[in-house]
């Protein structure tokens, strides 16, 4: 009876520790992921302060990653040119960035091609704070398309308690997971003293 009692518990708090580790924030950031679907263009964002642009330019999937832009300092992106049917890197494809301001002022980035297929560096230059557009024109059988990208920030940042908040998170999990196993210890040795107790009991009986 006692170990069937036991073997209860020890399922009740692995279930609750299934629940409490699989409601944890998982961040994913890769190129592989993204979304196949209809043609849209996608803005996205990790709390590393790096934020994507994606989107499908005909046969081709686009994406821009840099980081959070702020006003007056330069800085650097990379272009990621994919096939959209099977996600295969796509390279010596002449490609274009541009960066339009409110007020209609174009400023161009310095492309050049890196070692890996596909990817490209990106360099962005200084930018007064405001909203932008990024467009990037992408050259191929003759034609031009253009991938435009609105409401592109470039703001000075402002401290969160993200990071807190999720260390306070992890510092939960980890007391919580604390708990649980002080709990199957203490179980365990009960079950131990109980056995031993019984043990005992028996000899005496026996004697």
């Amino acid at each position: 009876m006692l170990q069937i009692l036991f073997w209860k518990v020890i399922c009740r708090l692995s279930f609750i520790g299934i629940i409490v580790l699989s409601t944890s924030p998982a961040v994913v950031f890769g190129h592989g992921d993204e979304d196949h679907g209809e043609q849209k263009t996608k803005t996205t964002s990790n709390e590393k302060g790096t934020v994507s642009h994606s989107t499908r330019l005909g046969d081709f999937e686009l994406m821009i990653k840099h980081p959070v832009l702020e006003p007056d300092t330069a800085t650097f992106a990379r272009l990621f040119i994919t096939k959209f049917d099977s996600n295969e890197p796509v390279g010596n494809v002449p490609a274009v960035i541009e960066i339009e301001s409110a007020n209609g002022i174009i400023s161009t980035t310095t492309m050049a091609a890196s070692d890996q297929p596909g990817m490209y560096n990106v360099s962005i230059p200084a930018l007064p704070q405001g909203n932008y557009v990024l467009r990037t024109k992408l050259s191929y059988e003759g034609e031009t398309d253009t991938a435009t990208f609105s409401g592109v920030e470039v703001n000075t940042p402002i401290s969160s308690s993200g990071g807190e908040t999720s260390w306070f998170r992890s510092a939960a999990l980890a007391l919580i997971f604390g708990f649980v196993v002080i709990l199957l210890g203490g179980l365990v040795y009960f079950v131990w003293r109980f056995a031993g107790s019984e043990s005992l009991n028996e000899e005496a009986v026996s004697a």
